[in-house]
């Protein structure tokens, strides 16, 4: 293999990891941290990259976006969670969020219909030397970053945030000391839909959007996060990462039967290593 195309190739495989990071980091939050089994993630996801779609086609500027977005998926998030998904029961999350599935997909097929919509946008590149590098998807990456960083620093330093990883650790514990577990749990809930957010304007920028888009991303939050062991932040982003080169070499070469690899990837890590590459057994 020539070494500037292994080069370019690693290159694109490493910016989409930011993205999946982005993608994968707040459904894992949700389902090991959280205790929400939220099948619903992958459509709340779609109607984000519509929403993206129906602010670009109607010339919002990316900021008019933005205030848009973030507060609706952050009041949208600690509703579901208050009034929705507030069980522990998994089996009725489950029922509930494929119910909620159903609905958005119908919606969303009845108000836009089955057209794949994009933003008709071109990627930006560049040649670093003979290493040609996305430069759209290299800005993904060092944004998604810069955003997974802030919500670390965020969980690590802040008063919330510590609240939040004793509701996470502890929560009878936390209740005792005082803490609004109900109220807390639904305040992360939100914010981690404002990942969700950014996840699908990031998305809209390198795919187009249908209906049926949301399983995809789906199954690959899933994969993600087994990968990195359920719960495990910090190894969800390495796996985004590594998942990301695979797809790259695998789309280059075999496209054809990228997602029939992933997904026995996937299968293979359920068989002999479920607890994933970082987490623990």
């Amino acid at each position: 293999m020539d070494l500037y195309l292994f080069l370019s190739i690693l290159s694109a495989g490493l910016c989409m990891g930011g993205v999946y990071a982005m993608l994968a980091v707040p459904f894992n939050f949700q389902l090991g941290q959280l205790k929400v089994t939220n099948f619903a993630y992958g459509n709340l996801l779609m109607m984000a990259m519509y929403v993206v779609f129906v602010c670009h086609d109607g010339h919002v500027p990316v900021w008019g976006m933005f205030c848009i977005l973030l507060p609706c998926y952050f009041a949208l998030g600690w509703f579901l969670r208050r009034y929705i998904v507030f069980t522990t029961d998994e089996n009725i999350q489950i029922l509930l969020t494929m119910g909620l599935t159903i609905l958005i997909e119908n919606l969303v097929q009845m108000v836009w219909g089955s057209f794949p919509r994009s933003l008709g946008g071109i990627e930006e590149g560049m040649m670093l030397g003979d290493v040609y590098v996305s430069l759209t998807r290299f800005k993904l990456l060092c944004a998604s970053m810069v955003i997974l960083g802030l919500g670390y620093l965020f969980l690590q330093k802040s008063w919330y945030g510590r609240c939040i990883r004793a509701l996470v650790q502890q929560p009878a514990m936390a209740a005792v000391m005082g803490i609004n577990t109900r109220a807390v749990a639904c305040m992360a809930f939100g914010a981690s839909f404002c990942y969700l957010a950014f996840t699908g304007y990031s998305l809209m920028q390198l795919y187009s959007v249908e209906p049926h888009t949301g399983h995809s991303f789906l199954s690959l939050c899933f994969l993600i996060a087994v990968l990195g062991g359920i719960g495990n932040l910090i190894g969800t982003v390495y796996s985004a990462f590594i998942i990301g080169v695979i797809s790259a070499f695998i789309s280059f070469y075999v496209p054809g039967y990228h997602d029939p690899i992933i997904f026995l990837f996937f299968i293979a890590m359920l068989l002999f290593k479920p607890s994933g590459l970082f987490g623990e057994a």
